[in-house]
């Protein structure tokens, strides 16, 4: 997949993720053309209270894609906490940032207005969806969305 500049902010900010969310870690991800496909970590003690900082892991993103992009990224306060230490919030600050990015730069861009989320019970699960995630790119001309002029996120 080749990232267009506002592909490469959505791609720059998902990596921001952990540095605003310290209980969480990035595992497999990838930016397309009109949507991303990401597993987030949920590494919260059951005593977590909300005040607590939980130093985040490192962080391997084997797939990740280096786009060549001259961007300078700097911190961005919507990118913060919203309220509770939910998915809602996490993807609610990135999803503002990524967009106030790309409209501060006169990007042309826009989110669908919700997301999907799914639990990750067990091994097998998030194997298959691993690997949905690092075929996507591939299966791409397969998706109901997919036209040949598409621009890429």
């Amino acid at each position: 997949m080749q990232l267009s500049v506002q592909g490469d902010i959505a791609h720059q900010y998902w990596l921001e993720i952990p540095h605003h969310f310290s209980f969480v870690m990035l595992d497999e991800f990838v930016v397309m053309p009109n949507h991303i496909h990401g597993i987030i970590t949920i590494a919260k003690p059951e005593n977590y209270n909300g005040n607590d900082r939980i130093a985040a892991a490192s962080v391997e993103t084997g797939h990740a894609v280096e786009t060549g992009h001259a961007l300078s990224l700097q911190p961005h306060p919507r990118f913060r906490n919203q309220g509770e230490n939910t998915i809602s919030a996490m993807v609610g600050s990135y999803k503002s940032a990524v967009t106030k990015s790309c409209n501060q730069n006169k990007l042309p861009f826009g989110w669908q207005s919700r997301f999907h989320d799914h639990i990750i019970r067990d091994n097998g699960e998030f194997y298959r969806i691993k690997n949905y995630i690092v075929d996507n790119p591939a299966n791409w001309d397969q998706d109901k969305f997919f036209n040949n002029n598409s621009t890429v996120v």
